[in-house]
């Protein structure tokens, strides 16, 4: 399979061509199931997918993903996913996901807290003023880590991590802000920290990463510019030119 390839097409059909025992790290964004086919920055990529699953399908669907990425991941191998809960919390996403990924053999590394400093809608009750209904927004999002049956790396290789960046990543909160909507056209991107950190926390320099949700192509920004190899697929060929675009503008070195 080729290096630094996007690749426009379901993940489960890239991930059918990998060899097993392939890849370093995963670091994506599944769909939160939102209906963000709905969203007014959406122009092409969820009318390919329905963002407006059932809940138990939308596991299901998840479960098919993560048991064909563990086959296809290195013992040791990490796999790290950032997703936010639905309805205020109400629907607990990020704990479903952890079942899910230990029933299929995954082991727990662990839980960030990403605290996106939006704080804008904080107050919004379902009842203001009042104790009838309250709602409780969440300005903050999970990243949940695994590693494939150890979490000890099983090979040795070099690493561009620093003392000063491994004392303040590996707290289990990180705070920065959300990238802009219309910064990258993508309605759900995250920002280049997030892949960034977890690429220096969690691999080696020349590692395999591999992102089956690319969307805008923030992991494949981190990887290039950080001597990693990356892989990713994405379903959307708008989202794909989108990717190539900021691609295109990391300088030669």
């Amino acid at each position: 399979m080729d290096l630094n390839t996007i690749y426009n097409e379901n993940c489960l059909d890239t991930m059918k061509r990998m060899p097993d025992n392939f890849l370093d790290l995963t670091v994506t964004s599944p769909p939160y199931n939102v209906d963000l086919g709905n969203n007014k920055y959406n122009k092409s990529g969820y009318d390919l997918y329905s963002d407006n699953k059932p809940h138990k399908e939308y596991l299901e669907w998840l479960r098919q993903v993560f048991a064909m990425l563990f086959s296809k991941t290195k013992k040791g191998g990490r796999c790290v996913i950032n997703i936010g809960d639905k309805q205020n919390g109400r629907v607990t996403t990020h704990s479903d996901i952890i079942q899910i990924m230990q029933s299929i053999g995954w082991v727990s590394m662990g839980v960030i807290i990403w605290d996106k400093q939006n704080t804008g809608n904080r107050t919004s009750w379902g009842s203001f003023n009042s104790p009838s209904s309250p709602s409780f927004p969440c300005p903050f999002e999970y990243i949940l880590c695994f590693a494939k049956e150890d979490i000890k790396l099983q090979y040795k290789g070099d690493t561009d991590l620093t003392k000063d960046e491994f004392i303040k990543w590996s707290l289990a909160s990180w705070n920065f802000p959300t990238e802009k909507l219309k910064k990258v056209g993508h309605p759900a991107a995250f920002p280049i920290d997030l892949p960034l950190r977890c690429i220096k926390m969690l691999s080696w320099i020349n590692s395999i990463i591999y992102d089956p949700f690319m969307g805008s192509g923030t992991t494949a920004l981190a990887c290039a510019t950080n001597n990693r190899n990356y892989i990713g697929s994405e379903i959307s060929a708008e989202y794909c030119e989108i990717i190539q675009k900021r691609l295109s503008k990391i300088p030669i070195m």
